[in-house]
């Protein structure tokens, strides 16, 4: 392994599936001998700003401004926080780019399981934005193997009252234990849930948790999720299959890869009640086919235990994303010494 003296910053975006992945690779880039600094704000939000409608962003890019990125004209390293084996005809349609994949950007400990030596599971630093429950792990011990639906939102998205009754109701009807990360804040209450009651005497609510310790416990049996990319690679690499409920940006798009590229999980379809509101039967539906016993339910674990061994195996030392990663410093080298 070569020594690399490079001094590097990253600025990731101050939500929970920025911040642990560019952690993650603040200390890869240390282990190569390169210095890293992590810098990043409290708030998504500037206390100045002008409000700004939704129709005032602009939702597309012209396509020429691709030009911008040509590897003739510019020489710029876009990482991406993916794997080769994962996205393979993406990276070939853009090679006129200079686009390499690194990922997944996940604390060792959780990839390499196999490994005693190995007990590096914290992305470095106090990684979580909010305040995680300290008793989520002992309540997972106690289920059986499989047996748990966990259901996140991420630290970003926040649910409408009507909504979260609807997974409510969705998660008392499929009878299965599971564990619910309801943030504190405006919109997502778990004092607002009329059948709280209820839903404490099957499963467990929690204000935040460490979503990786979640994902690799033997009793996860499903991740009803967002679909943000962080969460989706997390739930890939831990192979855990998926119920996808995208809220918006690309997990529309990621939600399709879970379903329809990578198989290895279904996606709520969105039947609106008059409400505009996903109604409880469906996601319900969604659940019983993950965590039924039909062929379906098959075909996603046999998936997702193959994307979980390709996953680790890019990251490992002389897989693609560690030489990748390699790449990336020796040419940040090249640049310096042809700028000196």
């Amino acid at each position: 392994m070569h020594p690399h003296r490079h001094r590097i910053l990253l600025v990731p975006y101050p939500v929970q599936g920025h911040i642990n992945p560019a952690f993650e690779f603040a200390k890869r880039l240390i282990t190569l001998g390169a210095h890293a600094t992590t810098l990043t704000h409290s708030t998504t939000q500037s206390s100045n700003a002008a409000a700004l409608s939704l129709s005032q962003i602009p939702y597309s890019l012209t396509h020429g401004k691709f030009k911008e990125l040509d590897v003739e004209t510019n020489p710029a390293t876009i990482l991406v926080n993916s794997f080769e084996a994962l996205e393979p005809e993406v990276l070939r349609a853009i090679e006129n780019v200079n686009m390499i994949a690194i990922g997944p950007l996940i604390p060792s400990a959780f990839l390499d399981e196999k490994d005693p030596t190995v007990n590096n599971t914290s992305f470095g630093g106090q990684a979580h934005i909010f305040e995680p429950s300290n008793d989520y792990i002992e309540w997972l011990d106690s289920k059986t193997e499989k047996s748990v639906v966990y259901v996140s939102f991420g630290s970003m998205f926040v649910l409408s009252k009507v909504q979260m009754e609807e997974i409510a109701r969705a998660l008392l009807d499929c009878g299965l234990p599971f564990l619910w990360v309801v943030r504190e804040g405006k919109g997502e209450k778990e004092e607002d849930l009329s059948c709280r009651e209820e839903l404490e005497e099957k499963g467990k609510i929690v204000k935040w948790c460490c979503q990786l310790e979640v994902l690799s416990h033997p009793s996860l049996g499903c991740f009803l999720t967002h679909c943000g990319w962080n969460s989706t690679l997390e739930s890939l690499v831990s192979g855990v299959p998926m119920v996808a409920f995208p809220q918006g940006t690309d997990q529309m798009t990621n939600a399709k890869l879970v379903e329809d590229v990578w198989k290895t999980g279904v996606r709520v379809d969105h039947e609106l009640n008059e409400d505009g509101i996903v109604g409880g039967e469906t996601i319900r539906r969604c659940l019983e086919v993950v965590m039924g016993s039909g062929e379906k339910r098959e075909e996603l674990r046999r998936n997702t235990e193959k994307w979980k061994k390709l996953g680790r195996e890019a990251v490992k030392e002389g897989g693609s994303s560690d030489k990748n990663l390699t790449y990336f410093l020796d040419w940040v080298g090249e640049c310096m010494h042809a700028s000196v």
